[in-house]
């Protein structure tokens, strides 16, 4: 099939490919929260009490590490609350910068009554200083968000190992691949793979997503989901009772309405074989 060029596709599935790159950007940026928080807060601990940030150089080095660490603590506890809350929702914004600024704004006002009662020490007498608790705070969560995304980003690279333990320790109950699609169809029964050029749709009983993926890197995400290669364009999930046709000598597995799924020669050996 002759490729087209990206502006001569219609305006539909460039919309589709242009969501799906922004996912594909953002895929690592939400993993990973506990583990990619506790290192961005200790690292940013760590780093706030060394230089004495706020005028906290005054104090003595353990002390204003201790006092550092401890804010970043309760902090990343409320990152993660934050960031988990609004995944689960499915509030997370598809461009990073605003994903950025939402967990910016989050936290640090979230943090303002913390600094203010350890500023405080029981007194009423820092109302004043709010608005420059509010500036700290700002200026404060904004480097630590732009570090915990750098870091979720990094961290599946070096936890791999960790990840794949973990996998077997606790079996898959649905396909990762999904994990990738947008919340509603997350939960959804895996149909069948189609690839189109660099992007990949995915079809599930809930509706179909295109993403920026492979077709063979996603086959190797669909366990523990039942099914095979049946074209090289073409990965369907063993189903029962789909009507067939045969269309110019090539047998066809009718998918819904829209798609027909060939049964390519090199394949379909193996797929009478299972007998589906």
């Amino acid at each position: 099939m002759p490729q087209t060029d990206m502006n001569e596709r219609p305006p539909v599935l460039r919309e589709e490919q242009a969501n799906a790159v922004r996912d594909a950007r953002m895929t690592e940026f939400p993993a990973r929260p506990v583990a990619s928080w506790a290192i961005t807060m200790g690292l940013g601990g760590l780093l706030l009490g060394f230089v004495g940030a706020t005028d906290s150089y005054e104090l003595p080095l353990v002390l204003r590490l201790a006092l550092w660490l401890g804010l970043c603590a309760v902090g990343g506890v409320i990152a993660i609350t934050i960031e988990k809350a609004t995944i689960g929702f499915g509030l997370r914004p598809r461009n990073l910068l605003v994903w950025w600024a939402l967990l910016t704004a989050t936290l640090a006002i979230a943090m303002v009554p913390v600094i203010f009662l350890v500023n405080s020490s029981g007194s009423y007498s820092q109302f004043a200083n709010l608005p420059l608790f509010t500036i700290n705070s700002f200026a404060i969560s904004a480097a630590l968000v732009a570090v915990r995304l750098v870091v979720g980003r990094l961290l599946p690279a070096t936890t791999s190992a960790h990840s794949d333990a973990f996998a077997e320790a606790a079996p898959q109950t649905s396909p990762r691949l999904l994990e990738r699609l947008k919340p509603g169809l997350q939960s959804a029964n895996l149909l069948a793979l189609k690839s189109e050029g660099h992007y990949l749709k995915v079809y599930t009983d809930q509706g179909s997503e295109l993403i920026l993926m492979r077709l063979k890197d996603a086959i190797g995400e669909t366990e523990p989901t039942q099914g095979m290669q049946v074209h090289r364009s073409w990965w369907l999930a063993r189903q029962s009772g789909l009507e067939r046709r045969n269309n110019e000598g090539r047998l066809e597995l009718k998918l819904d309405d829209e798609n027909w799924v060939p049964i390519s020669r090199s394949h379909r050996a193996e797929w009478l074989a299972q007998d589906w």
